[in-house]
């Protein structure tokens, strides 16, 4: 099922076509859902869309979007997001929202929701005539106890992969900051992931009670990762329409 969603997905959206982007995203997301307990295959997509958002398909696809990556500083603030959105897919979160939202006859079109636009226009109909059954069932956003377990479940998951779980505060923090400063930017980030200093105080609280010597040497950044962003940063230009 989910690779069926995921097709109508990547028809829909425009997924980047590029063999290095794609290549260091997927190494990165395999080498922390390789410290998952459901022996999922995970895939890991680019969206070149500059609205800042991230999400993951039962059975484990997940999308990033351009607008997000453009803001990450160093290597563990993409593992954070990542781990994240892994563990929504490790502990059945989007399969859980599906269900509800299928009780509750409840869909948006995909392109509305990932791209910011309006899903009474065109773009919308079209893509929600589209990917209405898959898309849709996932992206009205979790709720605040399920993104509350997924950044506990993300940070032993980055530790045991070798990154430093503070990426998944800082990059929190800096979303924050922008969210109260220029709101717009990151609305669409912020209706599907809830957040707010008491969830960034309770996931740090979770980081401070690892042991010291089990975060010693933990990478916070790497070239590999600089090299990613520059590339990213010289990509086709993102989509007007």
């Amino acid at each position: 099922m989910g690779a069926d969603y995921s097709a109508q997905i990547n028809r829909e959206l425009p997924i980047v076509n590029d063999a290095s982007l794609n290549n260091y995203i997927n190494q990165i997301g395999n080498q922390l859902a390789s410290r998952g307990q459901r022996g999922i295959s995970y895939r890991f997509y680019i969206v070149n869309s500059n609205v800042v958002n991230a999400f993951a398909v039962p059975g484990g696809y997940v999308y990033v979007n351009r607008g997000l990556i453009e803001r990450f500083s160093n290597a563990s603030e993409l593992a954070g997001v990542l781990a994240h959105e892994i563990s929504h897919v490790e502990l059945r979160h989007s399969v859980e929202q599906m269900e509800r939202m299928q009780q509750a006859n409840i869909g948006v079109g995909v392109l509305g929701v990932l791209l910011g636009r309006n899903a009474q226009g065109t773009a919308g109909q079209v893509a929600g005539a589209a990917v209405n059954v898959g898309g849709s069932l996932y992206f009205a956003g979790h709720s605040r106890a399920a993104e509350n377990e997924s950044d506990a479940n993300a940070v032993p998951l980055m530790i045991a992969a070798g990154y430093n779980p503070n990426g998944l505060t800082t990059m929190f923090r800096k979303l924050l900051a922008e969210e109260q400063s220029r709101p717009a930017g990151v609305a669409q980030w912020f209706s599907t992931h809830p957040l707010t200093q008491e969830r960034i105080n309770s996931t740090q609280a979770t980081i401070d009670r690892v042991p010291a010597a089990q975060k010693r040497s933990l990478t916070t950044d790497t070239n590999a990762f600089q090299s990613f962003k520059t590339r990213m940063r010289n990509y086709s230009p993102r989509p007007t329409d």
